[in-house]
């Protein structure tokens, strides 16, 4: 659906004025799709005219970003899968008396607690 009415005439002095004097007289783009007017100098339409491939390309071609956010997308599902529960089958442990480093060590972590007097 294509609301741009710009004149063949008017596109060809747009880009003839483009090519003259590396910008166009008014700062106004028109969005091919819904008829909008974006503005567009200097640097910002430089680099729209590099994207578009020349400034002719760009005056024919251009949709602005108000028609690019409307546009739907199609939604993505998610395919959720169910894991699986795991047990574990631990066997009664019993618990061996404290060996002479887990006792050292046990000191040491008091000894560096406790402040010195």
């Amino acid at each position: 659906m294509n609301k741009n009415t710009t004149p063949i005439e008017v596109i060809e002095y747009l880009t003839n004025y483009f090519e003259t004097f590396g910008n166009l007289p008014t700062p106004v783009i028109e969005c091919q799709v819904s008829g909008t007017a974006y503005t567009a100098f200097g640097t910002n339409l430089k680099n729209k005219v590099e994207k578009a491939g020349g400034i002719r390309e760009l005056l024919t071609t251009f949709v602005g970003r108000g028609v690019k956010k409307t546009e739907k997308k199609e939604p993505v599902k998610a395919t959720i899968t169910p894991r699986k529960k795991t047990t574990k089958k631990v066997d009664n442990v019993e618990e061996s008396a404290p060996t002479n480093e887990d006792i050292i060590k046990d000191a040491f972590l008091v000894a560096s607690v406790t402040p010195n007097e």
